[in-house]
């Protein structure tokens, strides 16, 4: 049965500290798994639980307590890793809550048949942001003429 209040945060660059950061302000539990051994053993210092291994490895997501999260966000920029972590966790936890970052659109429709709860795709908040910043340069051109 899933903890309400345990969340795996899979990469620890800096959308993983984010979500860290968030969690640690709502003391909700996480566990971390990190795939570069200088994180892990600069994490292990100040008292994050962290675990080295690759997340698609089931005796990692296993460690690092998929049996009772509640929710996996998978945070690196690496889609067909990220696939494939999305179908371990679910075979390992099918209640679990899975939050998925691609890279493309394509990549995110595959997490997403595969099981993933919601995906965010970084070629979309690109062009987001391209969309953004062009009404906002296109809207001071008309002002000034």
């Amino acid at each position: 049965m899933a903890d309400e209040s345990h969340v795996i945060i899979a990469g620890f660059g800096l959308p993983g500290r984010v979500i860290a950061e968030a969690l640690d302000d709502r003391k909700i539990a996480y566990s971390v798994i990190e795939l570069n051994a200088e994180t892990v053993r600069r994490c292990s210092q100040v008292g994050i639980e962290i675990v080295f291994g690759d997340v698609r490895q089931p005796e990692v997501l296993k460690r690092a307590g998929i049996d009772k999260a509640s929710l996996v966000c998978l945070t690196f920029p690496d889609d067909s890793m990220v696939i494939d972590a999305v179908r371990t966790a679910r075979q390992l936890n099918p209640h679990v809550k899975i939050i998925a970052r691609c890279t493309f659109v394509s990549g995110g429709f595959q997490a997403t048949q595969l099981g993933a709860t919601d995906v965010v795709i970084a070629e979309q908040v690109v062009a987001r942001e391209f969309s953004r910043q062009i009404e906002t340069f296109l809207t001071m051109k008309d002002m000034t003429g």
